[in-house]
């Protein structure tokens, strides 16, 4: 970035401020911001991000990536190639993809028009509107002053300018019917938590496939995504496997791996680090306590799965004895968890199951857990003798998962006994989507099982989750988890920011 008071025939000499051509400092900034996408990033930071910026390598070496896509979009020329971004979250990637790009583009070519899509559609609005304050600024009317947004059409989610060109803004799911663009860009198609979702990747995927049909012409629009990886087959692997050959994969971990692409760029890593002074050891040993290894392993690594593949492993769990679980507990109450199905049949149908867990401190402890197949009056005969023989007190509540046999048995014992019984929360996400958000929490050592004759059917089933046949303590332990350890009852977030 220029500073006027170093413009001057001898670069070294000092200009008073009285002797300043403002018309030529302009004007030097302006052509330096169009020859170059860095250039404009410096320039145009501190308009949207009060923070000091940390211009690491991959800053501009993504800047000169994408300036060198854009020269055939200018051109209406063939494109060079679809392009696919893995990075961490927190490395200004959206900032640099999905709010400058499209600024400094209509620097090149006020009549382009561009797509936005993210995985939610206030963040996606977001994204245009800080976009929009960038073309909307003192600094930005002063360096292109003939570049503006249209009155009649300045909303938030699209907007115009005077020269035809346009920025359209959609989410996964949403739709966009009607618009094309030159250029087509994907930030964050979906979350982590959506990830997880066999239906939330299918959306996700299906979505990416409309949007690469809004293009004005097939052969020069361009489409970038840009992503951590968060599954085999999230959008980059989706589109990795349809059309590898004509997509250029930047792929930047945390830490350097063979995962690097292109595999020239590791010799820029500093100690190992992607960005030493922003993701550090300390700042990713952190994530990795808050993410767990699967999440970690996406997010940072840009790997779909963690070492070893289970969701859930066998040494995550801790244990303790009866004896001291009894000296541990204070007036912790216990509280049961059900998945109640009506059968005798154990070798064709599903169980019920029952965990029996308290809170002490700020860990989970599951003290019993047992399977049944009874028909219902055995059922409701069956549940109130378990709880009562397992901690049961009137600070206890039992909750039942809310399907249709579970709506029976909770109306049953709420009429025939004074238990405390409700309904867990109905589930929103797929069995498999739960367990991934419970994961870390069992990662991190947080939740202890009472050492027992059935601790081996209960983790050997979590753990071995999706292949095994029942999965009745795979809901339980969800169920637990959001109840105990997750404040908002909600799933932790996902680290994926503005930046």
């Amino acid at each position: 970035m220029l500073f006027p008071e170093k413009l001057s025939d001898n670069m070294s000499e000092t200009v008073p401020a009285g002797d300043i051509d403002w018309d030529l400092v302009d004007q030097v900034e302006r052509e330096e911001c169009k020859k170059s996408f860095f250039a404009f990033v410096e320039t145009f930071w501190e308009v949207i991000i009060a923070e000091e910026p940390v211009y690491n390598w991959h800053i501009p070496y993504l800047c000169e990536e994408l300036q060198t896509l854009s020269v055939p979009i200018v051109a209406r020329e063939k494109k060079l190639y679809d392009m696919i971004i893995n990075i961490p979250p927190g490395t200004t990637k959206t900032t640099i993809t999905t709010i400058m790009f499209p600024a400094w583009l209509w620097t090149q070519d006020p009549t382009l028009r561009i797509i936005t899509n993210s995985y939610a559609m206030d963040l996606s609005i977001e994204h245009a509107t800080k976009s929009r304050d960038i073309i909307v600024s003192d600094k930005y009317q002063r360096l292109f002053p003939d570049l503006v947004i249209r009155a009649d059409k300045s909303a938030k989610r699209s907007y115009e300018n005077t020269a035809n060109g346009a920025r359209y803004t959609t989410s996964t799911g949403g739709t966009i019917t009607g618009k094309h663009a030159h250029i087509i860009i994907n930030d964050d198609p979906l979350n982590p938590s959506q990830a997880a979702s066999d239906a939330d990747r299918e959306t996700a995927n299906s979505h990416t496939k409309t949007l690469s049909s809004r293009k004005v012409n097939k052969e020069n629009t361009p489409t970038v995504t840009i992503m951590q990886r968060l599954h085999e087959d999230d959008v980059t692997g989706y589109l990795l496997k349809k059309k590898s050959n004509s997509i250029y994969h930047i792929c930047l971990p945390a830490e350097a791996s063979a995962s690097v692409k292109p595999a020239k760029v590791k010799e820029k890593y500093l100690n190992g680090y992607l960005d030493p002074v922003r993701l550090g050891r300390e700042v990713l040993d952190e994530a990795m306590v808050d993410l767990g290894s699967r999440g970690y392993a996406g997010q940072f690594d840009q790997s779909p799965s963690a070492p070893g593949g289970n969701i859930v492993k066998q040494d995550w769990f801790k244990y303790v004895t009866r004896e001291t679980f009894d000296k541990m507990r204070y007036r912790e109450p216990i509280v049961f968890f059900g998945d109640t199905a009506y059968t005798n049949n154990a070798m064709d149908n599903d169980p019920s199951g029952f965990i029996a867990a308290c809170k002490i401190r700020n860990d989970l402890y599951i003290t019993k857990a047992t399977k049944v197949w009874l028909i219902f009056p055995d059922l409701i005969k069956f549940l109130p003798e378990w709880v009562l023989a397992n901690g049961y007190t009137n600070e206890s509540s039992i909750r039942i998962e809310p399907k249709a046999n579970g709506v029976s048995v909770i109306d049953q014992l709420s009429s025939s006994t004074t238990l405390n019984i409700t309904k867990t929360p109905s589930p929103k996400d797929d069995k498999k989507t739960r367990l991934n958000t419970a994961s870390p929490k069992i990662e991190c050592g947080r939740v202890f099982i009472v050492i027992d004759a059935w601790n081996e059917e209960f983790t050997d089933e979590i753990c071995g989750f999706p292949a095994k046949s029942h999965d009745e303590y795979v809901d339980l332990i969800a169920y637990a988890v959001d109840h105990f350890l997750n404040d908002s009852g909600l799933a932790p977030d996902d680290l994926s920011g503005m930046f």
